[in-house]
């Protein structure tokens, strides 16, 4: 299910989250510490009005949306339903405490379409540990087959997306 950087990344919030008894604070999770995933990786604030700040952007994303979005709001970069399917990820993820995984399919014009594991990982905030303050992404794209032409990530106008697999990922031993 998971690609080999995310299960790594998911091992490891695991750990952490037997180690913490409960939500890991996001002190002790340093994404260097995953060189091989650093490029697949989104860190996002919950701030307190709810919104969700991008704080870091791995260059895999940049060059599959096209974009930078290092420093903007989740909402600044993505309307409609495209935007309510990835809130709703991050919203589970932050309800639940626990990670999320979805795996979804792109089709656009042309019959083009390009498939991608997005992996959820909530942080508490280190200075509230019992508030859900971070949570860290993990997005790849499988290109092998027929990959795409241009990024169409950012709406759904002119495509349709597909998820075909969603679930919140279970603390082995809880």
């Amino acid at each position: 299910m998971l690609d080999p950087r995310q299960q790594v990344l998911c091992d490891a919030w695991c750990r952490l989250a037997r180690e913490q008894g409960g939500l890991p604070p996001r002190r002790c999770f340093d994404p260097i510490d995953f060189p091989r995933a650093l490029s697949s990786l989104i860190l996002t604030e919950l701030l307190p009005n709810g919104a969700l700040y991008y704080r870091l952007v791995g260059s895999d994303m940049v060059a599959a949306w096209g974009a930078d979005f290092t420093g903007r709001h989740l909402h600044d970069i993505m309307e409609g339903e495209y935007h309510a399917f990835i809130r709703g990820l991050f919203d589970e993820a932050i309800t639940k405490r626990l990670p999320i995984f979805s795996h979804s399919r792109f089709q656009w014009h042309r019959g083009r379409s390009l498939d991608t594991k997005r992996l959820f990982l909530p942080f508490a905030r280190n200075d509230a540990p019992q508030e859900v303050g971070y949570v860290l992404v993990s997005q790849v794209f499988d290109y092998a087959t027929t990959g795409p032409t241009e990024p169409l990530l950012r709406s759904l106008q002119d495509s349709e997306m597909i998820e075909i697999q969603r679930q919140p990922i279970r603390i082995a031993g809880s």
